[in-house]
């Protein structure tokens, strides 16, 4: 049984893999058979694949040709184009080298198998909400740091990504804004990450304060109510790296951030902080 989607033919469901009796029963067998099943699935009867057309079947299911895990993959297809004569045609031989590597994520991708299955749906969802938000032009950018109110108000992007790692980006996305509070989430992931949950909430509680996020308070143990007010945001960021000094500690923090976003920009803004200092 199979669905017929912009001209590229995918499995609705895992057909049945039977084993011949002098067939390859080890892992590597198996790996190699969901190698040309995805080779066939891509391929729709023909013998050989164009590699766009297997990067734009990849992107319809929410993986981007620049995700940390296929860098293997896309590093082989490369080369296979620099030194083939195919003009970047790839018969089942090379599709099965280029694809060895990241075999179980792509057939996870391309059968379906992941927590969003139809992704372009989805994201056509996500465009026509993108395109209804576009028109709403109340309010104000941030004024209270000076570099802040020189922000543009007219852009305007949405980024996704979801547990599997598919994304989504439409809009003014590529231009790098200040995260300000938001990034205190993503300190708060890096000190449970580096430190485990238990120790990190020694020092800071879970619970909500009912008060201001900029108040400095406590809670009845003595401690900041959660990491996501000022103050639990202040110890947090104190527990990361404790033994290195503040330019270990900045490194680390940005090289840590720049990995939970794939590899993708992520960098500082050194207007922003000095002109945060007197405020």
């Amino acid at each position: 049984m199979f669905e017929e989607k912009q001209g590229a033919v995918l499995s609705s469901y895992p057909p049945p893999l039977f084993l011949l009796p002098n067939s390859d029963s080890s892992e590597s067998g198996m790996l190699s058979r969901l190698g040309d099943l995805l080779f066939y699935t891509i391929a729709e009867g023909q013998e050989r694949i164009p590699i766009h057309k297997f990067t734009t079947a990849l992107k319809a299911t929410g993986l981007q040709t620049s995700d940390p895990r296929l860098r293997d993959c896309m590093s082989q297809m490369r080369r296979m184009v620099r030194e083939s004569s195919s003009g970047g045609l790839l018969d089942r031989d090379l599709f099965q080298k280029c694809v060895s590597s990241n075999i179980v994520l792509l057939t996870q991708a391309f059968r379906k198998k992941f927590v969003i299955p139809d992704f372009e749906e989805f994201t056509s969802h996500v465009d026509r909400i993108f395109e209804d938000a576009k028109e709403l032009t109340g309010g104000k950018v941030a004024a209270y740091i000076p570099q802040l109110a020189k922000s543009n108000p007219d852009l305007w992007g949405v980024s996704l990504c979801t547990v599997d790692g598919q994304r989504h980006s439409v809009g003014h996305t590529k231009i790098p804004f200040c995260l300000q509070s938001c990034v205190k989430p993503l300190t708060y992931a890096i000190s449970i990450s580096t430190l485990g949950t238990d120790y990190v909430h020694k020092f800071v509680g879970k619970e909500p304060s009912g008060l201001r996020y900029n108040k400095l308070s406590l809670n009845e143990e003595g401690i900041p109510h959660n990491p996501m007010v000022n103050a639990g945001a202040i110890v947090v960021s104190s527990l990361i790296k404790m033994d290195c000094n503040k330019a270990e500690k900045f490194d680390f923090v940005l090289q840590y951030l720049n990995k939970m976003a794939g590899n993708e920009y992520m960098g500082f803004s050194n207007a922003t902080a000095f002109l945060r200092g007197w405020t």
